[in-house]
């Protein structure tokens, strides 16, 4: 059976808050970008695929998407990235007001409002701003550093993250904290008092 013509439900995006020009709340946008907008049915491999063939003609692409969308487009992104590489990268984060219109057998209009979140995704060979939020370089991965590493570059790395602190053990020790220690067995025990059976005498 079809599905019921008494009750209609659809969401539609308001495009009122959004920008004219492209609806990309991205700053200093080429003239020319291939736009990719991903829903959550959309197939990866069939926009992929196009992506990959038309990047020559614009050296750019925007990965957009909503809602459910959002986890397919950065996979699209993420899996660009690999195929084409030295991209400069873009994320810009927002939310949308949708609209819910449910249309009743008497011909009432009610109609819902909510917040759905939008991702922008801008790859590109060359950016005139890296300095914009969202900005990730070519070579960037976004890895942590390990042990030896934070050791190496503890002071260095303090500079560039500006307010952000970096703690090792040695200072947790002399504020009188541990770091990946167990507690005592006796500490344990004065804090917290042993559970008592309660089995049922049968």
């Amino acid at each position: 059976m079809g599905k019921s013509k008494l009750k209609r439900k659809k969401w539609t995006k308001n495009l009122k808050d959004e920008p004219k020009d492209s609806g990309v709340p991205i700053p200093n946008l080429p003239e020319k970008f291939l736009l990719m907008r991903v829903k959550s049915g959309t197939k990866i491999r069939n926009v992929l695929g196009y992506a990959l063939k038309e990047f020559s003609k614009y050296n750019n692409v925007v990965w957009t998407a909503a809602g459910q969308g959002i986890g397919k487009a950065i996979s699209c992104a993420e899996i660009f990235k690999k195929k084409q590489e030295n991209l400069h990268q873009i994320t810009k984060l927002r939310y949308v007001e949708s609209t819910k219109s449910i249309t009743e057998k008497k011909g009432d209009l009610n109609v819902e409002t909510r917040h759905v979140p939008e991702i922008h995704i801008l790859l590109a060979k060359e950016i005139k701003d890296t300095s914009e939020p969202g900005y990730q370089a070519p070579d960037d991965c976004g890895e942590f550093l390990n042990d030896e590493d934070v050791k190496n570059n503890k002071k260095d790395r303090r500079q560039e993250a500006g307010n952000m602190s970096c703690i090792d053990a040695e200072e947790f020790a002399a504020m009188g904290l541990r770091t990946g220690q167990k507690r005592p067995k006796k500490e344990q025990q004065a804090e917290a008092p042993p559970k008592k059976n309660k089995k049922r005498d049968g």
